[in-house]
């Protein structure tokens, strides 16, 4: 075979450069969730601490590797760029438990993906035939199933782990207002808050409709609810935004509880948006107004409050979304700081 002398130059350097960059030019370790410059804890010393602020994700810079020299020539070479799409104003996140965190963006109209572990970073922007219009939630089921509600498509798309679009759910048998916050119980239910309609709708793991929440005169009606999570025991736990409070029910939507009431004080809401749960069954509150995020036990008195408004670690400005992992740590969507802060819960005895 003969190669001319203008490809015979550049299958060279390309040599050179692979034996200058090594076997990592492709690659990089994964990323780590604790920052080792800042160190913030949560209450103060010489309270014992209960959470820890890990770090923050500003962005799809952050989470890929520097690139190697053989894989910036690669990409002059063929066109090839990196997905590198900044936050706007991220609201829903969750995580498979592992390295995966999805964060639905509403204003880029793009679901963010981030793998820590092999350091990749890309987002989701149609499904089918449509285009994301505003994300608003996002949840993953036990196998890796991803569903993303969108508030202005007023639809809830289902996708695989992959970011493949497998379907819509419901089939077109729930016709939703507003839907935004998400859930996945350990059956494989998954339940939709849909602001406009005042409901908590649930499905099953094929999509079928099961009903919705609250039953019939089981408490309070639901007011403007925003933001739904499921504690270990598949209690459901919503924030109902204009009664300015947290609504429990059990599984099968019987009324149980309620977490706070309107204040300024601690232990009361301004503004409710995400809620979550840890693995004592500690409740987790953001507040977009107090730009902080609230702690209750399981009578609702509230233990501890994290957060003040700025810029700096452990600061807010209007977050939305909060997820609590397995491992009990807390993502955060600190919307209008354009970023995702980490922290983690210490249990008792566990520094």
């Amino acid at each position: 075979m003969i190669f001319a002398p203008r490809l015979v130059s550049l299958l060279f350097l390309l040599l050179v450069l692979a034996l200058l960059a090594g076997c990592a030019g492709f690659g990089g370790d994964a990323m780590p969730l604790r920052d080792p410059t800042v160190n913030l804890v949560w209450p103060p010393h010489p309270n014992p601490p209960r959470i820890r602020f890990l770090r923050e994700i500003t962005g799809p810079d952050q989470i890929m590797p520097q690139q190697g020299t053989l894989k910036q020539f690669w990409h002059l070479v063929t066109g090839e760029s990196r997905s590198a799409l900044p936050f706007a104003s991220p609201y829903g996140i969750s995580s498979d438990g592992s390295s995966l965190i999805y964060a639905a963006d509403t204003t880029a109209g793009v679901v963010h993906r981030y793998d820590l572990a092999r350091r990749e970073a890309s987002f989701i922007a149609q499904a089918g035939n449509d285009f994301l219009a505003s994300p608003a939630g996002v949840a993953v089921g036990a196998d890796g199933t991803l569903y993303v509600s969108d508030s202005i498509n007023a639809k809830i798309y289902v996708f695989d782990r992959h970011g493949t679009f497998l379907r819509e759910l419901g089939d077109g048998k729930v016709s939703f207002k507003r839907p935004a916050g998400l859930a996945v119980d350990s059956r494989g239910d998954v339940f939709v808050v849909d602001v406009l309609a005042h409901s908590l709708y649930v499905f099953n793991v094929n999509g079928v409709p099961l009903g919705k929440f609250p039953r019939e005169g089981s408490g309070e009606p639901l007011n403007l609810p925003t933001n739904v999570a499921i504690d270990r025991n598949d209690n459901v736990y919503v924030s109902d935004s204009m009664n300015f409070t947290i609504k429990m029910y059990d599984r099968d939507g019987n009324y149980i509880r309620r977490f706070g009431e309107i204040g300024d004080s601690p232990g009361s809401f301004a503004r409710p948006r995400g809620v979550a749960v840890d693995s004592d069954l500690h409740v987790y509150v953001i507040d977009a107004t107090f730009d902080n995020f609230q702690i209750f036990d399981q009578e609702g008195h509230l233990l501890l409050f994290v957060g003040k408004p700025g810029k700096r670690p452990g600061e807010f400005f209007l977050p939305s979304g909060i997820y609590i992992d397995r491992n009990d740590r807390i993502f955060i969507t600190d919307t209008f700081n354009k970023r995702i802060q980490v922290f983690q819960y210490l249990k008792q005895g566990v520094q």
